[in-house]
């Protein structure tokens, strides 16, 4: 077990599990020390996961995380949604917050405090709305809007709670803080490959920013090295020719048939979203400074393979780093260096705009194109 982590950690990416952020270096880039404690949580789909900062030193002294009780309604935001809409709202709420206060009180316990003065809470927007118990409604139909406009404060757990704004229907405050975290450049990606695929393309001030369904079939495949080694063994059976370019099975391998068509499904969502965040910018992927892959299928993510199953373009080997949690890094720069990190998202939320890939003219075409393995 690695210094600062506690029993039940889904551990750090170091032990090949979940992504934690290894190192919160880059959230103390305007460190504004004071006195007490702060909670750092990114709330996913499929992992909740909290980090216990020191507010003076700056430094992160213990992390916990657990699987999302909500995954007993369904994998993925869509299956929750209907959940919610269908009379299971409130218990969603309830699973997920009691999740959250129990892992508060182990952080708080491993260290000897008493409370956390301040706690900074990141997700994606369906995630947010559960545990605020705000209908979901609006998610499930088109133009799949919130109803709600975000409010950054509430009283929660016992604490004073800055929850991160989504920026639309499936571009939640996970990809925000996300933004606050990652190194600026002025023309990059950030792509989350959880199992709420949200991407966002930065260009020069300009943010646009979409999400399509992508994670449940990487993190469903459950092969020996997690989501990574699902897109590492796929790319290999696809070189060696058990798999098709078509993505039918030549032999028996560790995949079945229907889980080859959904990693393609899944592929294909995330490669044609990307094209076209690129087309709707003018930009093409040469014109990139930097790509960066957030969450627990990013962290160990083997480009090439990447590459192989054509997951992202050969285009950007050499431009694409692993960012770990930086859901949960936003939302540490949030508590580190407060006044700093609000007016940077302040800054980006009135940038941002959304493209609906539900709705776009080329996104069939693409899909369809993006199914086949290179």
């Amino acid at each position: 077990m690695r210094e600062g982590c506690i029993g039940n950690c889904l551990l750090c990416g170091k032990c090949k599990g979940f992504a934690i952020l290894d190192s919160f270096a880059a959230a103390k880039r305007w460190f504004e020390p004071r006195d007490g404690h702060g909670i750092a949580i990114d709330i996913g789909t499929t992992t909740a996961v909290l980090a216990l900062l020191d507010l003076r030193a700056g430094e992160v002294l213990a992390r916990h995380s657990f699987f999302n009780p909500q995954r007993a309604y369904g994998p993925d935001v869509i299956s929750r949604i209907h959940a919610a809409n269908n009379g299971a709202l409130e218990d969603m709420r309830r699973l997920i917050t009691e999740g959250i206060a129990g892992g508060i009180d182990t952080l708080l316990a491993s260290r000897g405090a008493r409370q956390a003065g301040e706690i900074v809470i990141a997700g994606n927007t369906v995630m947010a709305h559960l545990l605020l118990g705000l209908s979901c409604e609006s998610l499930g139909v088109f133009p799949f809007k919130p109803a709600h406009k975000p409010e950054d404060r509430h009283s929660l757990f016992g604490s004073n709670v800055t929850l991160v704004p989504w920026l639309a229907g499936f571009v939640g405050g996970d990809i925000l803080a996300g933004l606050l975290y990652v190194p600026k450049k002025e023309r990059f990606l950030l792509i989350d490959l959880g199992t709420n695929g949200e991407m966002a393309l930065f260009d020069n001030g300009k943010l646009t920013v979409t999400a399509t369904a992508a994670g449940p079939a990487f993190e469903s495949a459950s092969q020996a090295g997690g989501a990574s080694g699902v897109i590492s063994e796929l790319a290999r059976l696809v070189r060696t020719g058990v798999i098709d370019e078509t993505g039918l099975l030549e032999e028996e391998c560790v995949f079945t048939q229907k889980q080859v068509r959904d990693l393609q499904l899944a592929k294909s969502a995330v490669r044609s979203g990307l094209e076209i965040l690129l087309d709707s910018a003018g930009l093409d992927y040469a014109s990139l400074d930097a790509v960066y892959l957030a969450g627990g299928i990013g962290q160990a993510l083997d480009v090439e393979s990447a590459v192989d199953i054509g997951l992202l373009p050969s285009q950007l080997t050499g431009k694409v780093s692993a960012v770990g949690n930086a859901s949960l890094g936003g939302a540490a720069c949030l508590l580190l260096a407060p006044e700093r990190a609000k007016e940077d998202m302040k800054t980006l939320m009135a940038a941002a705009r959304e493209i609906n890939l539900a709705e776009h003219p080329r996104f069939n075409d693409l899909f369809m194109d993006n199914m086949m393995f290179e």
